[in-house]
């Protein structure tokens, strides 16, 4: 970290030449009501910047610059930092990232930045599964494309989107600390965890009438040291260059069906999603896009062992120029309840003499965020990916894992202008859930989740209020108004 501080340090000291521009961003906001927590829809999918705490608020201040090195290259780097009141964090960096581009579509960056989903609505969506926009970032190192790049020599037919690089969860302490606080329920914790993640998209040309993306996101945990209580044992796992081999791809170990240790014979924690997406150009303003999102954590979800269960959506988006009172639209359905059936028997799992005696398959129970080395796929206690399986922040008792991972739930919203400075955005979402196939609910857990939100522009200037409430049995009744006020100014 302190040599991405230099260099972002060096972009301010080139600031005197003629290619370099600087900009800054200065922001806070409030949210207060009634309830346990502030709203669902107000926190969610934001990189955890509002606090799920009710009563709460922020003061933000982002510097951003960008030098250009020459016709092709360019340089640029944000430090951000937010300073919070009644908190799940008090003071932290949000971002710290520099980026090298090629001519604005290819990049090499380090640091933690608050990424946008490549395919799902950033305001509208529920999130996509593993690579979302509701926890904060994760520092790494990874190149790619800054948007779809066409293929040279196919007349424009065929475009690329792609992503590659490791990172450092950095939760560690955070997660001792909710261990020891909650000894009573918790099992394990993982400290020292590092991330793998790589996407992979195909689009045909958008222009046409009709065009079709598929591709697949991969993400995965590996490295780390696991303490746990029920063994009274401590194991480490290695992130040297063999295992960050190895996480590229989900594969085994052969000979792990010789291995008297019975280690894990898949390196990492694995979660991913194989997307396919069909796109109507209804006309030259107005676009019309289904898409299914197959999740998977392991071989049977990849084999499609888990039926149903992904992200079903479509999306309504308006291109026209001006104020619109219906900008886009976005309805989904999201399912996990088949998590390739209730029973898991893989006889590697198992020693002599049972692993003889019974030597039956059956690969199921793939539990959802959940992990028996890394306990759970989030950071900070918030999920990375889809947040309508809630989070493990949100358990009162400080356990670390994910309670309610079979759930089904649909998501609308909607966004437009109302005036050429006031527009508007409302989401709502309603979810059912059965808890996890190992400790199912005795009731059904379910919420009802909206919120309604305006926000006005006047130059640098941005205002934003927004009412949000939840009810039901997951969250509770809370009710929050929100006021967001923030400055974007030019330095050079």
């Amino acid at each position: 970290m302190r040599g991405l501080f230099i260099i972002i340090c060096s972009l301010f000291i080139s600031a005197s030449v003629a290619q370099t521009h600087i900009d800054y961003d200065l922001t806070a906001e409030t949210a207060v009501g009634s309830g346990d927590y502030t709203a669902y829809q107000l926190v969610t999918n934001r990189h955890h910047v509002l606090a799920t705490r009710p009563n709460t608020a922020y003061l933000r201040g982002a510097i951003n610059i960008e030098h250009a090195l020459s016709e092709a290259f360019t340089l640029s780097g944000t430090m951000d930092a937010i300073a919070s009141v009644h908190a799940d964090h008090d003071l932290y960096l949000q971002q710290c990232f520099a980026n090298l581009s090629y001519q604005q579509t290819f990049f090499l960056e380090i640091g933690s930045r608050e990424e946008k989903p490549v395919l799902r609505n950033e305001l509208l969506s529920s999130g996509s599964f593993v690579k979302g926009n509701n926890a904060k970032p994760i520092p790494q190192i990874h190149i790619g494309t800054k948007d779809f790049w066409t293929v040279p020599y196919t007349k424009d037919w065929l475009q690329v989107n792609f992503d590659f690089g490791y990172g450092k969860l950095m939760d560690s302490g955070y997660r001792e600390d909710r261990y020891r606080a909650a000894s009573d329920v918790n099992l394990m914790y993982t400290t020292g965890a590092y991330y793998h993640q790589k996407h992979l998209y195909f689009r045909s040309n958008p222009t046409k009438r009709f065009f079709v993306t598929a591709g697949i996101q991969h993400v995965a945990q590996f490295g780390g040291t696991n303490y746990n209580k029920a063994d009274n044992a401590t194991k480490k796992k290695p992130a040297n260059l063999k295992a960050m081999w190895n996480v590229v791809l989900p594969l085994g170990d052969s000979n792990y069906y010789d291995d008297e240790s019975l280690e894990d014979w898949i390196y990492g924690n694995h979660l991913g999603v194989m997307t396919v997406q069909l796109g109507w150009n209804i006309n030259t303003q107005h676009q019309l896009q289904v898409y299914y999102d197959d999740i998977f954590e392991d071989g049977s979800g990849m084999r499609k062992s888990n039926g149903w269960d992904g992200l079903w959506g479509v999306e309504y988006k308006n291109r026209a120029e001006g104020r619109q009172y219906v900008r886009g639209i976005v309805a989904e359905y999201f399912q996990t309840t088949n998590q390739s059936g209730p029973l898991h028997w893989d006889v590697g799992d198992h020693p002599e003499p049972v692993r003889s005696q019974i030597t039956d398959k059956v690969f199921g129970d793939d539990n959802y965020y959940n992990h028996m080395f890394y306990d759970s796929y989030a950071h900070y206690g918030m999920t990375p990916g889809n947040a309508l399986i809630t989070s493990p922040i949100y358990n009162k008792d400080g356990y670390t894992r994910y309670r309610d991972n079979r759930i089904k739930a649909w998501h609308l919203g909607i966004n437009g202008e109302i005036t050429d400075h006031l527009s508007y955005l409302v989401k709502g979402s309603y979810r059912e859930g059965w808890g996890t196939y190992q400790t199912p609910l005795a009731e059904k857990h379910h919420s009802f989740d909206a919120m309604l939100q305006g926000l006005y522009n006047a130059g640098p200037w941005q205002f934003g209020a927004a009412y949000a409430f939840d009810k039901g049995n997951i969250y509770g009744d809370c009710s929050t108004f929100n006021i967001r006020i923030g400055y974007h100014g030019k330095i050079l």
